[in-house]
């Protein structure tokens, strides 16, 4: 958009939308996305990923195919049987810490096996009793809920023994046969309950307070009975605890008027219900008032967002706060608006959701900068009282205001001839606080007719336009 400072008037403002070519938006959206945040909760709950394809194959595959899940499994070769569809990278024979997995159905010494979730499983003894595990951010005094199925493999009377653990502390030592027959061995930490499901599976959950200091844990899955390379089927698991989360940044800078960038939430766990969290506003320095320069979704300074439940983990995922901050034509500065996230322990924790054990974003600073731009222009004549006949210096001036914070983008400076003021031999010479700034036309063809186009004209900048005239009526001055 152009900005016209037209030389008609002895002095005016102009406020106008102006193009800000260096507007600093919200240090965490873009960044937030990007940002490695932690595990709050197990992923790839099913093994479903990577997705096999064909019924009824198996492969041992690398650790670093299976999204989510690490083993001790000592190096062993890869295998691909029945035709699996394998992900980029996967090479039968070489070496990796191997998981079993299988897409189901798949029929082995002729009893068919259907995964309990999905269409896929993991075997915990593939080549040796070994662990599968996941990483998870465990803070003090989380009350974990967990629950996973179990099924053995070769006996209808034998059971299958895994152990459940956090670390190397076990939770639940559990033992199924193939017919879903069997249950909970010993309960170490909490409880723990079991009930038959379809096909051959047993359900497992329980719950226990972790009574650690916090951090970035272990928890997972170790193999006790079956022999080396058959037993101990495993699936659809889940790790329960409460959310982490916080504001995504400690700062905000937004334009009025612009729509991308506002504050939000970052989230990071398991939601099975929808979970609604309090925020509250306050106005800062600029004295921003609400329902004028910013709006919130219900009026209030005090207000709520909903964050919806979903199958999936959250991971880092950003949840609009709902704010707005309304464009208008009123150069009023910037303004600052503080944000506070109302803390429950009873429901989620405030706490980081890229560094384990870290206390999470609970204020935070929002700037709402103005879109509007102040020019001024002014004129003068030396010597100020001049006569028909004299000789006089006039002199254009414009600025932009320094406390704008935004960068105009094509103004132009117009200077209509003035009436009593010959300025027809005048070749105008041109001063800035930016030498770029005299190096467009400036003319006076120019300056009176098309006007002077300032590519960029930064908050504080001047620009100074002189020209040699003469006085046709006596006592005119501009």
């Amino acid at each position: 958009m152009r900005n016209f400072c037209s030389g008609s008037r002895s002095s005016g403002r102009l406020a106008a939308a102006v193009i800000a070519a260096a507007v600093v938006l919200l240090p965490g959206l873009a960044q937030a996305q990007q940002a490695t945040v932690v595990q709050r909760s197990f992923i790839n709950l099913s093994f479903e990923e990577p997705n096999l394809q064909t019924a009824g194959c198996r492969v041992y595959i690398g650790e670093q195919y299976v999204p989510g899940w690490t083993t001790t499994h000592n190096p062993f070769g890869q295998q691909n049987v029945g035709g699996c569809v394998a992900p980029s990278g996967f090479v039968p024979g070489e070496l990796a810490r191997i998981i079993e997995l299988w897409r189901t159905p798949r029929t082995n010494a002729g009893l068919t096996v259907n995964a309990r979730s999905g269409s896929q499983l993991a075997e915990l003894n593939a080549e040796q009793l070994s662990r599968i595990s996941q990483n998870v951010c465990l803070v003090q005094g989380d009350e974990i809920q967990w629950r996973f199925s179990h099924r053995g493999r070769a006996s209808a009377t034998t059971q299958d023994r895994m152990r459940f653990l956090l670390g190397p502390s076990p939770i639940v030592e559990v033992g199924t046969t193939n017919s879903g027959a069997g249950g909970v061995i010993t309960t170490f930490q909490g409880s723990a309950t079991s009930a038959a499901g379809p096909n051959g599976w047993r359900d497992y959950q329980g719950t226990f307070a972790y009574a650690g200091i916090g951090g970035t844990t272990d928890i997972g899955f170790e193999a006790l009975s079956g022999t080396a390379t058959t037993g101990n089927f495993l699936d659809d698991i889940q790790v329960v605890l409460k959310p982490f989360v916080e504001l995504a940044g400690g700062t905000y800078e937004t334009t009025e008027g612009v729509t991308s960038g506002l504050p939000a939430l970052r989230v990071a766990g398991q939601l099975d219900s929808d979970l609604v969290v309090q925020i509250t506003t306050s106005s800062g320095a600029g004295n921003p008032v609400l329902g004028v320069d910013y709006t919130t979704p219900t009026g209030t300074s005090t207000f709520t967002v909903r964050i919806p439940a979903r199958s999936e983990p959250y991971h880092g995922e950003l949840i609009s706060l709902g704010l707005t901050a309304p464009a208008n034509t009123v150069f009023d500065g910037s303004r600052v608006v503080g944000l506070q996230l109302v803390p429950d322990d009873s429901r989620y924790f405030t706490r980081s959701s890229t560094q384990c054990g870290a206390a999470g974003v609970a204020t935070s600073a929002w700037t709402i900068l103005d879109d509007d731009v102040d020019l001024s222009i002014s004129k003068s004549v030396s010597p100020a009282n001049a006569r028909s006949g004299d000789n006089v210096t006039y002199t254009l001036t414009t600025t932009s205001n320094a406390n704008a914070r935004i960068n105009v983008t094509g103004a132009v400076i117009r200077d209509p001839a003035v009436t009593g003021l010959d300025c027809s031999a005048a070749t105008p010479t041109c001063t800035a606080t930016r030498p770029a700034l005299c190096a467009p036309d400036h003319s006076l063809a120019t300056l009176q007719g098309s006007g002077m186009v300032l590519p960029e004209f930064l908050p504080g900048e001047q620009v100074q336009l002189r020209l040699a005239c003469r006085v046709t009526a006596s006592g005119v001055a501009p």
